[in-house]
């Protein structure tokens, strides 16, 4: 199926080989393993993309994270989408939490090597 059937308004890892090889492609079946950071609702969803961060990443990591989009974050640039994040210190909100998490599973992309897939 494809992603967004499954995975609608969320960031997604990888946890293994066949789950990388599947969000590449953007299909996945129901027993893919993932880490799956949702965003629950149309009104959070608002909240975040209100903040301005996502824009903020599009333009460091060069790449269209957008409403009704899935969008490839490759690992090389996952450092800089942290740096974006942890910039914003001024950032308040129902957005923060969402955003911290969000931090948390780009580290273990990191730290694993693994893309991160955005499917809002």
């Amino acid at each position: 199926m494809q992603l967004s059937q499954l995975y609608r308004r969320g960031v997604l890892r990888p946890l293994d080989d066949c789950a990388t090889q599947q969000l590449s492609e953007f299909r996945v079946e129901s027993s893919t393993r993932v880490e799956w950071l949702p965003i629950l609702n149309d009104d959070d969803f608002a909240s975040i993309w209100q903040t301005g961060i996502l824009q903020k990443i599009n333009d460091a990591c060069g790449i269209e994270i957008s409403d009704y989009e899935e969008t490839e974050l490759l690992t090389d640039k996952i450092e800089r989408a942290r740096q974006v994040l942890r910039s914003d210190v001024a950032m308040t909100g129902a957005a923060v939490p969402f955003f911290q998490k969000l931090d948390a599973l780009l580290a273990e992309a990191l730290a694993t090597n693994n893309k991160v897939y955005f499917v809002l």
